[in-house]
């Protein structure tokens, strides 16, 4: 080990403001949780000779300011060049271009430097978690596609995922692809400023920090990559590239016990690759001739790709209870699909658009609905489903 060589407890922050690197010494230095010690540096070639003789991936928190675009410009190769460091953005304000840039070259976490006191302790203990620990891909994707418009698709995907939160007791990541709406958003009642197209955007290692930093939260154990429709409304990023889809899901498997993910309107193909890095694939639909006939098109399509058909479940969403109308039964679209078990939705309109007007889940609104009943044995048949796996 060189002179220069970090010790394992020790811990970066490159600065020039005194005032920052006391704040960052004292947050760090005094959690017993860190157990470490600031190492400062003042220019970058300062921060790469510690790096080149380290015997364990440290953190490194980079002070930008006052220019944070021309700073990110010679961080980059550094970035790439040590993708075991953690390193984490310390800025005087948040501004999206430089987060933008800052997360297209690999930094982990943007923090404002009025928040070192508050927030730096629980973002390096998590990223020192992160680094000891060994991920175990063990969580499962679940895909929630749609025969028609207006079946249902984001009410399910919406209380599915709930209801695995409070099952599995575990955190769960909610995937927004509704690229022309971003319903998922609009129905928890979420602003989000970043989503799943910045994560596949992304040019360098996609992992858990950088997953977690994207997601908006809705509750502590339900997180949200909003579509790029809800973050600009008004001008979204389109999803041309889909290579990063098989990173990102292999960190969410890591990080999230349940991931589901709300896939309306997708072209065949992009239908079929999703539908292929997921453990099962939900084809909703009503009992209409028209849902019927698009959700057989739809499974066709999928098996006719390559995806195994004991991957695919059909969803009868809205089933009429005795005394409402209904086109066809249950039976007629099994029948339809081939003879293949069908999971049927009770229809519960009060309880569904209580639901969405609060932004709050079936648990919460209704919790004694017949709807949230069948989306709870859903539930059980993924848990029968993975025992069998």
């Amino acid at each position: 080990m060189t002179s220069q060589a970090i010790e394992s407890n020790e811990l970066l922050v490159l600065t020039q403001d005194q005032e920052v690197e006391r704040a960052v010494t004292l947050a760090v230095e005094g959690d017993a949780r860190i157990g470490g010690r600031v190492r400062p540096c003042r220019t970058l070639k300062d921060l790469v000779r510690p790096l080149e003789g380290m015997p364990a991936p440290p953190v490194a928190m980079i002070d930008v300011d006052p220019q944070p675009m021309s700073f990110l410009s010679g961080l980059g190769p550094i970035v790439r060049r040590f993708p075991d460091t953690r390193f984490v953005l310390l800025v005087e304000r948040y501004e999206n271009e430089v987060v933008l840039e800052a997360m297209q070259i690999g930094v982990r976490h943007c923090l404002q430097k009025s928040a070192i006191a508050e927030d730096l302790v629980v973002v390096l203990h998590r990223m020192l978690v992160d680094v000891g620990a060994a991920p175990t891909p063990d969580g499962d994707v679940v895909c929630v596609m749609t025969a028609s418009g207006g079946c249902g698709g984001t009410t399910i995907a919406v209380n599915l995922a709930d209801e695995l939160r409070l099952a599995s007791k575990r955190t769960v990541m909610l995937i927004d692809l509704d690229l022309d709406y971003g319903a998922l958003a609009a129905y928890l009642g979420l602003r989000a400023e970043y989503g799943v197209a910045d994560l596949l955007a992304h040019r360098g290692t996609i992992d858990s920090q950088l997953v977690g930093s994207t997601a908006a939260v809705y509750l502590d154990d339900l997180h949200v990559l909003a579509s790029p429709a809800s973050v600009d409304a008004a001008d979204p990023v389109e999803l041309a590239d889909f290579d990063q889809l098989d990173s990102l899901l292999a960190v969410c498997r890591e990080a999230y016990a349940h991931t589901v993910i709300d896939a309306p309107r997708q072209p065949r193909d992009r239908a079929a690759a999703l539908a292929a890095a997921s453990d099962l694939t939900l084809v909703v639909f009503e009992l209409s001739v028209i849902d019927v006939r698009g959700a057989r098109a739809l499974i066709r399509s999928l098996t006719g790709r390559g995806v195994p058909a004991d991957r695919i479940l059909p969803v009868a969403n809205r089933i009429a209870t005795r005394g409402q109308g209904k086109l066809l039964s249950l039976e007629d679209a099994r029948d339809a699909l081939g003879g293949v078990h069908v999971h049927a939705v009770a229809n519960d309109y009060d309880a569904a658009i209580r639901s969405v007007n609060y932004g709050q889940p079936l648990a919460v609104v209704a919790p004694r609905s017949p709807m949230r009943r069948d989306l709870q044995q859903l539930v059980e048949l993924l848990a029968k489903r993975r025992g069998r796996g």
